[in-house]
């Protein structure tokens, strides 16, 4: 299998960790995705570097692209790669736009191509376990469910602040949360409430009416300290009619008729190897809806108001 990646401005090496160990993988191409990434050079030598990725693409002729450019412009990559037949890995979201999103979910119908994205934190063994535990009814029926990610700003490129290539901080952020909310529960989202502070978005608050009654919400912010210890606070909580199940610190804290538990799980598929195997995590109708879920969230924030989700 030939792969060639696109653009390094997200999650692909955590894609290259896997694909360079796989011995049916040929990885044949290096290109940025945009003139915006500071990439002259392949991230790994033995890999080709080309400054254009729609001459990689025609030159090499893929079997699989690894899409990760300025967040902006993902759409646009895939739309040049299911042209071409190729199967895509890509970064999330797969559109900063709904206008977008439809082109790209329209396309890789069209195009039959095998399509997975970058939704890692699915498989965080302690989000993913919690997850099924919830699933199976630990806590009963779930009745809310609050999630957070923080982080640190640290140094971004330039490019965060053009709102047309960074695409805003629900999407490329808060998809994650929106993502455990769906997991844990498996509800529909109905409406969503949101707003944002900042330039690029520093801060982001979304609320969610949910089926048969269930409400969640997302906070999301840029703030965590330089001396805090880990890059990232991500956390769920779910409340339900039996007890209640948190996700944070690597650990799940359950509380029940059973008592209380804290349990730390180290077991969880691996997204990219599920997806070459044919098992995916995801499948491509589940990214599309979540990520409309998130660009609803995020017009929601911008008009100010209600936003029905389709």
């Amino acid at each position: 299998m030939k792969v060639c990646f696109i653009g390094m401005c997200g999650h692909s090496m955590q894609a290259y960790s896997v694909l360079k160990q796989r011995p049916d993988v040929e990885l044949c191409g290096v290109a940025p995705g945009s003139s915006h990434e500071n990439m002259t050079a392949s991230f790994d030598e033995a890999i080709p570097f080309y400054p254009s990725y729609t001459e990689m693409l025609d030159k090499v002729c893929p079997d699989l692209a690894v899409v990760s450019p300025v967040f902006g412009l993902t759409s646009q990559v895939i739309l040049e790669c299911t042209a071409r037949g190729i199967d895509v890995f890509s970064e999330k979201p797969v559109a900063t736009t709904l206008d977008e999103l439809d082109r790209v979910e329209k396309a890789v119908r069209k195009s039959g191509i095998r399509f997975g994205a970058m939704h890692y934190l699915r498989c965080d063994p302690a989000f993913y376990q919690g997850a099924k535990m919830v699933r199976e009814g630990a806590i009963g029926e779930v009745r809310l469910m609050t999630a957070q990610k923080s982080y640190r700003f640290g140094k971004r490129p330039a490019w965060y602040s053009d709102p047309d290539l960074y695409g805003g901080t629900i999407p490329w952020v808060g998809i994650h949360a929106i993502d455990w909310v769906y997991a844990f529960s498996r509800k529909r989202f109905l409406r969503v409430t949101a707003q944002t502070c900042g330039s690029p978005d520093m801060t982001a608050l979304c609320q969610f009416e949910m089926e048969d009654g269930v409400m969640a919400s997302v906070n999301l912010d840029y703030y965590r300290p330089e001396a805090a210890p880990t890059h990232g606070d991500d956390r769920i909580r779910c409340a339900g009619t039996r007890g209640v199940l948190e996700v944070r610190d690597g650990k799940i804290h359950l509380i029940n008729q059973n008592g209380v538990q804290i349990i730390t799980p180290t077991e969880a598929p691996e997204l990219l190897e599920s997806f070459l195997n044919g098992t995916p995590v995801m499948e491509a109708d589940e990214i599309f809806y979540l990520t409309r879920v998130a660009l609803a969230a995020k017009k929601a924030a911008n008009q100010h108001n209600t936003v029905t989700i389709m």
